[in-house]
């Protein structure tokens, strides 16, 4: 008797060590687990293209854009960018122009894309976004074509920018782009 005793004894032991080795094994995968699904990428933040206006590093070309009655002569004050880099943890493109600080009734446009790099031109990219405040009310449903051309250049200073031109009709609340219509941005 003494010895199945023995023997389940030890057997015993030897399952409580299993179930705690299993344990620990969970805990050491979920802390794992948790350290690296836990932080984004250092680029996760919007900041930048959400808001296309006046930080230090947007002033230093000459940006300016027309879209339908919507307008901002070429001055380094200008709100306008091209944006192409990583937001939570997704490639985009896109561009921004913004009025909120020069006067006047309140004015934004955002399209923005997945994408890799700024093409030379878009064609109603896959599940582009679009987004335009207009008098302090915001429109994301937009009508018509995303089309345009996009090219690179400098401005009369010999900065970088980029010109995008629309080549079809859109409209998206009471804004009415049309073919011609431009955007000379800095690359943020």
């Amino acid at each position: 008797m003494d010895f199945f005793n023995n023997c389940h004894a030890k057997y015993t032991t030897l399952l409580k060590a299993i179930k705690m080795k299993y344990i620990y094994i969970c805990l050491i995968s979920i802390l794992f687990y948790l350290t690296a699904c836990s932080g984004g990428s250092s680029s996760s933040t919007e900041t930048g293209y959400v808001d296309p206006y006046l930080t230090s590093e947007k002033t230093v070309a000459l940006k300016s854009y027309t879209l339908g009655s919507q307008s901002c002569s070429s001055s380094k004050s200008c709100g306008a960018i091209i944006f192409q880099g990583t937001l939570n943890d997704s490639n985009y493109v896109g561009f921004a122009v913004d009025n909120y600080q020069s006067g006047g009734s309140k004015f934004s446009l955002k399209i923005y894309w997945r994408g890799d790099s700024i093409p030379s031109s878009i064609d109603n990219p896959a599940g582009y976004v679009i987004e335009a405040v207009i008098g302090g009310t915001t429109y994301t449903s937009p009508t018509g074509n995303l089309k345009a051309t996009i090219t690179s250049g400098t401005d009369s200073n010999g900065v970088a920018i980029y010109t995008i031109t629309f080549t079809d009709s859109l409209t998206i609340g009471s804004l009415n782009i049309v073919s011609g219509d431009k955007i000379e941005a800095y690359r943020y």
